[in-house]
């Protein structure tokens, strides 16, 4: 997989506050961005809301944006929280990708 590559999932929690997380493969690196949704401005922003909280009218909005000005990442496991990183949104993760991992891992040929 290469770096920048992302995809956008369902939430695993199901909440209407948090419905989507952003996953982004940069350095051998999985990151999980929650995309959150504003019910008083109908707008979605990502993460926490205390790092900025910049608001887009959809999630799309969200990935056109990341594609043309870097995105921060920040290591969830790194406790000082200095350690970040910044990359744009590259490569689309598709689901022909994920297919041929599957099969591969089970070796199957098509």
């Amino acid at each position: 997989m290469q770096d920048e590559t992302f995809l956008v999932r369902d939430c695993s929690t199901k909440s209407s506050a948090e419905p989507y997380v952003l996953v982004i493969y940069y350095g051998n690196k999985v990151y999980n961005i929650k995309i959150r949704f504003l019910e008083d401005s109908q707008q979605y922003a990502l993460g926490t809301g205390l790092r900025g909280d910049d608001k887009f009218d959809s999630v799309q909005e969200i990935i056109d944006f990341y594609t043309c000005v870097p995105i921060t990442l920040i290591d969830g496991k790194d406790k000082s929280g200095i350690q970040r990183e910044q990359c744009y949104l590259t490569h689309p993760f598709k689901l022909e990708q994920k297919m041929l991992l599957t099969l591969s891992d089970f070796n199957l040929f098509v």
